[in-house]
């Protein structure tokens, strides 16, 4: 994952015709494999307005996990 403050680099805005990215919660930002991604500027693409703020950011190893507990067996 890429990360700034606490915050991950990821979709923030997509609605089929127009899309951006920005910094959000990191349960919503995307893992990238690390064999692609060495550095902040491989999640985009080569002259992406992007850039400048990727560079700000740095690559954290992240797990994501998901729990499911089951509070009561149905009978």
């Amino acid at each position: 994952m890429i990360m700034k403050g606490g915050k991950a680099w990821g979709k923030t805005y997509d609605d089929g015709h127009s899309t951006s990215y920005g910094w959000l919660d990191a349960e919503s930002a995307p893992i990238h494999d690390p064999k692609y991604c060495t550095q902040p500027t491989d999640v985009t693409w080569k002259g992406s307005h992007y850039t400048g703020e990727l560079e700000t950011g740095k690559i954290v190893h992240v797990e994501r996990t998901t729990t499911v507990r089951i509070l009561e067996e149905s009978k």
